[in-house]
């Protein structure tokens, strides 16, 4: 087993939220879309539908107090909008008024009892917050909803591990790479785990698939920079640790420490 000032540190880098690597593409489109939706709104103001769909392009390019406006204005018209309470809670949690988001999702949970993925968006945000109960039953729901929600395994092996369930923590992150092969996000945090308890092969194993997704995720690199010089490999673990130096710290929305 490592040790506690291991643990620390490597709980500081764990539970990341890669940015995508399409938003370069991606942003060029949603301006158009947005410029449409805007001249849609000339027309017809009170457009519920059209406000809703402009949010959720705000949203996307993170101008959250534009996206929290158009949610906002769509309630305003229409109390009974639930995608607005949804869209609004996830922006205004962004925009770091993460009780208030909290209060809109509850909104739509109460409208949607049966939504996986409201139960994990919320569940997140009690995380943020370091509601750990909260979080977990949010999670542990929304798994029940949907045992293929691999968000909700992520999120849910997080506090896991936090409270050191490790073994119940690695079958989490594990459902969530069998769930999804691309969640690069899970591979990193299912081999933080099996580094942690000193499973240092299965460690290296995972952070070579999520590395093989996110090649310069730099929080990932130093990590198998950890494992190498682990198993002893320690010139390969130095030339990761000075290439890693050169990038940047990583555009992470999300990172959950230990206290």
């Amino acid at each position: 087993m490592k040790t506690h000032k291991l643990f620390q540190f490597l709980f500081g880098i764990l539970f990341i939220i890669a940015a995508s690597a399409s938003t370069a593409y991606a942003n060029d489109d949603i301006t158009n879309q947005l410029n449409n939706y805007s001249l849609a709104l000339k027309k017809q103001p009170k457009s519920v539908s059209t406000l809703i769909k402009r949010g959720d392009l705000y949203f996307k390019l993170h101008e959250f107090d534009m996206a929290i406006s158009d949610y906002s204005e769509a309630i305003k018209l229409d109390p009974h909008a639930d995608m607005a309470y949804f869209g609004r809670g996830l922006a205004l949690g962004r925009s770091g008024y993460i009780h208030k988001g909290i209060q809109d999702l509850t909104v739509y949970i109460k409208r949607h009892p049966k939504d996986s993925h409201a139960y994990t968006k919320r569940g997140v945000r009690h995380l943020w917050l370091k509601e750990f109960s909260k979080a977990e039953q949010d999670l542990s729901k929304a798994i029940a909803l949907d045992p293929r929600n691999a968000e909700a395994h992520d999120d849910l092996g997080v506090i896991l591990a936090r409270r050191k369930d490790y073994a119940q923590a690695i079958k989490n992150f594990t459902a969530t790479v069998t769930i999804d092969p691309t969640y690069a996000k899970g591979w990193h945090n299912l081999s933080m785990v099996h580094y942690i308890v000193g499973q240092d092969i299965l460690a290296l194993n995972a952070i070579n698939h999520s590395l093989h997704l996110t090649p310069e995720a730099k929080n990932s690199l130093l990590l198998k920079a950890k494992i190498l010089h682990a198993l002893g490999q320690t010139e390969e673990a130095k030339k990761i640790e000075d290439d890693a130096d050169f990038l940047p710290g990583g555009n992470w929305s999300e990172r959950v420490s230990v206290q």
